[in-house]
């Protein structure tokens, strides 16, 4: 038996931690290797973002090309926003799986 029982207590919580921000760090490192890429859903404009929901790439169809300034820029920044949402959704889930309920107290949206 131990001398200090509350200092192995401390210990092995300790180590838990560790092993959660080691199951997070790697849940990031998959997220980022994914990025979301999505479609508007007339196929006029696909969208790219990394795991932050940062832009990373837009492209514009020949389908686009045929819109109007007004309706080009409505398809991007619809789509950019469905992605950075995909984005969040995808990394909320990530955190679910390693912190369980616990994930929930710490919405990102």
């Amino acid at each position: 038996m131990a001398e200090y029982p509350a200092l192995d207590r401390l210990e092995q919580l300790a180590n838990g931690l560790d092993d959660l921000q080691f199951q997070m760090n790697r849940r990031i490192e998959e997220l980022q290797a994914q990025p979301v890429e999505l479609e508007s859903e007339s196929g006029a404009v696909r969208v790219t973002v990394d795991h932050g929901g940062r832009v990373d790439r837009v492209d514009i169809t020949s389908r686009g090309m045929r819109y109007s300034p007004e309706q080009l820029g409505s398809e991007i920044t619809g789509t950019i926003r469905r992605a950075q949402r995909e984005a969040t959704r995808r990394l909320q889930d990530s955190m679910r799986e390693v912190l369980g309920s616990a994930a929930d107290d710490y919405p990102l949206s």
